[in-house]
C-alpha cells in the first residue's frame, strides 16, 4: 500500500510540474507580434526587450514565425553585436537557405571581419592572422555571392571581386559569372511568418 501511495504521489507531482512548465503559445505569439510592431515602428530598444522575453519560449512559435523571429534578432544585432547576430542569421539560413537578405547580412559581417582581421595580419603578419583573414574572407564570399546573385549590386560585386584577388583566386573570379548565374535560380527575398 505504502508503494502504491508513493507511486502515486510522484506521478501526481510529475504531473503538476509538467502542467506548470508548459508555455501559453497564444502568450508568446501576442509578444512575437509585438516584437514585429516594435520592428516597424523602428523602436529597436523595445524590440530587443521584448525579443528577450520570448527567447526562452521559442519553440512555442510555429515554425516560420520562429525563422523569421530569428531573422529580426539577427538585424536587431548586426550593427552592436555582430557574432550575436551572425548565430541568429544562420539559424533563419539552417531554415531558410534561399534567403539572400540573410546571406548579405552575413556576407557583410564576414566581409568586416575580414578587414579587421586584414588590419591585424599587416602589422603582426602571424600565421593565425593570416587563417583569421583567409577564413573570414572565404565566408564573407559564400554569402555575398547568394546576395549577387539574386540581387545584383555594383557595390557587392564589387566587395566579392576584391576578396578573390587579395586572396590570389583567379579560378575563383574567372568563375564567378557561371556560379552567380547557378546560385540565381532559387532567391527567397521575405520570409512567411505564418
Amino acid at each position: 500500500m505504502l508503494k502504491k501511495t508513493i507511486f502515486f504521489i510522484t506521478i501526481l507531482l510529475c504531473a503538476v510540474s509538467a502542467q506548470a512548465q508548459t508555455v501559453d503559445t497564444a502568450a508568446v505569439f501576442d509578444k512575437y507580434l509585438d516584437l514585429n510592431m516594435a520592428m516597424f515602428e523602428g523602436n529597436a530598444d523595445n524590440a530587443e526587450r521584448i525579443a528577450e522575453n520570448i527567447m526562452a519560449d521559442t519553440v512555442a512559435l510555429p515554425p516560420k514565425a520562429r525563422t523569421n523571429y530569428y531573422n529580426i534578432l539577427g538585424k536587431l544585432y548586426e550593427e552592436r553585436h555582430p557574432a550575436e547576430a551572425k548565430v541568429y542569421y544562420e539559424r533563419v539560413l539552417a531554415h531558410m537557405p534561399d534567403f539572400y537578405v540573410a546571406h548579405l547580412a552575413l556576407g557583410y559581417i564576414y566581409l568586416k571581419e575580414a578587414e579587421e582581421a586584414e588590419k591585424k595580419k599587416q602589422s603582426d603578419p602571424t600565421t593565425a592572422n593570416k587563417w583569421a583573414y583567409i577564413n573570414s574572407a572565404k565566408k564573407a564570399i559564400v554569402h555575398l555571392e547568394k546576395a549577387q546573385a539574386c540581387d545584383p549590386n555594383d557595390d557587392t560585386l564589387n566587395g566579392i571581386t576584391s576578396l578573390y584577388k587579395k586572396l590570389n583566386d583567379t579560378a575563383g573570379l574567372a568563375n564567378l559569372k557561371t556560379r552567380l548565374a547557378s546560385l540565381s535560380n532559387n532567391c527567397i527575398d521575405l520570409l512567411e511568418t505564418q
